[in-house]
């Protein structure tokens, strides 16, 4: 059997590539009103980068979705059985039909989409209906960065190029004129994995939406103290790397109260600060929190 360590289970960062889909048909409006039997999509991809590592760059080749047309109304619970992989080399199947997009491939680094950051990748029209999985299809240009100096190729650790994303109606945020937004949580840091003495890539993906998540925002100095930041309870975890100003942002929390501990590097010692109350669609504004000797 096959072992596996990550490469690190410490600080991460929320960050987001944003990615709207394209249908494979040529749009002819600028319109933001979907044809008749379209919907316009965004999908937006929330990372967690690992702090000791330079470069993530990730190569994305496909984007596709998996559409319910059908006129029954299911609930989530209807999708559970849907395992991946089951039926998905079929272009549908009795869950819905798979809808490839058209995107632009390219490589991205995902170390440099921290905080906040968003990155439009592509914005256009899927078919009409209930949309429950998101396939992401990977190319070979995946490299890893120790440093200026030293990469490494990153193969996936299962040699599959494609991984999913499940995705349930709480999760979809619903705009003006038939538009609905996707968010999907990366997190690097449990994806990039060392087995049997190389790097290898095993994507760790989920959907949240904004609307039913909040965030927290603080200034964390000095710089010198080159502090790391967990957000935690009993269920949910999520970290952060500042930026030079100090400032970070973690997105994506589940509604509940959360611990927010500042790792700092010695001579700096931890700070830690207690009942934190996230609230859904909100932002949380912390003070300036100083590090001291």
């Amino acid at each position: 059997m096959r072992t596996k360590k990550n490469i690190i289970i410490a600080t991460l960062v929320s960050v987001f590539i944003t990615a709207g889909i394209y249908s494979c048909q040529k749009e002819t409006s600028s319109s933001n009103i979907a044809p008749v039997g379209k919907q316009r999509v965004q999908v937006y991809l929330n990372d967690n980068p690992v702090p000791n590592l330079l470069k993530v760059l990730v190569d994305i080749r496909y984007i596709e979705v998996k559409v319910d047309t059908s006129n029954n109304s299911h609930n989530d619970d209807y999708y559970d059985n849907d395992h991946d992989g089951d039926n998905d080399h079929h272009n549908h199947d009795q869950y819905g039909k798979w809808d490839t997009l058209s995107i632009t491939p390219r490589v991205y680094d995902l170390l440099k989409l921290k905080n906040g950051v968003d990155t439009l990748i592509a914005n256009g029209y899927a078919n009409a209906g209930k949309i429950t999985k998101i396939r992401i299809t990977l190319g070979t240009n995946n490299v890893v960065w120790t440093d200026s100096t030293h990469n490494y190729q990153l193969p996936i650790c299962d040699n599959k190029p494609y991984f999913y994303i499940r995705v349930t109606s709480n999760r979809i945020e619903t705009l003006a004129n038939g538009q609905i937004r996707l968010r999907i949580d990366f997190d690097v840091a449990q994806s990039v994995e060392w087995d049997n003495g190389v790097y290898c890539f095993e994507p760790k993906m989920k959907c949240y939406s904004d609307n039913n998540t909040g965030k927290i925002e603080c200034i964390v100095k000095p710089l010198a103290a080159h502090a790391r930041i967990m957000a935690y309870n009993a269920t949910d975890t999520a970290y952060a790397i500042p930026e030079d100003d100090g400032e970070f942002k973690i997105r994506g929390l589940k509604p509940a109260t959360y611990s927010l501990l500042y790792k700092a590097t010695l001579p700096y010692k931890d700070t830690a600060i207690n009942n934190i109350q996230v609230t859904a669609g909100q932002k949380v504004s912390m003070p300036l929190i100083t590090l001291y000797q």
